[in-house]
């Protein structure tokens, strides 16, 4: 029974899993990178606390350029 259990969490995560597009994920890593940032392509896909905490720095710039790709990539979550 466990085993059942286990498996139908696992299936119902994926289902609420939404991923970026890779150009929106690369153009984020990149156009943060220009402002010093740093942002990890792997933590952003696989911890939504650390996607969230970037894309907060990210808005606090008030770039327009920034802001577009943040407002994109909200639409995953």
């Amino acid at each position: 029974m466990l085993y059942s259990s286990n498996t139908a969490n696992v299936a119902a995560n994926a289902r609420q899993l939404h991923y970026w597009p890779c150009e929106l994920l690369h153009a984020f890593t990149l156009e943060m990178a220009a402002r010093g940032i740093c942002v990890h392509e792997a933590m952003m896909l696989g911890d939504a606390g650390y996607a969230r905490q970037k894309l907060a720095q990210a808005s606090a710039l008030q770039d327009p350029t920034v802001d577009q790709l943040v407002r994109n990539m909200l639409d995953y979550f």
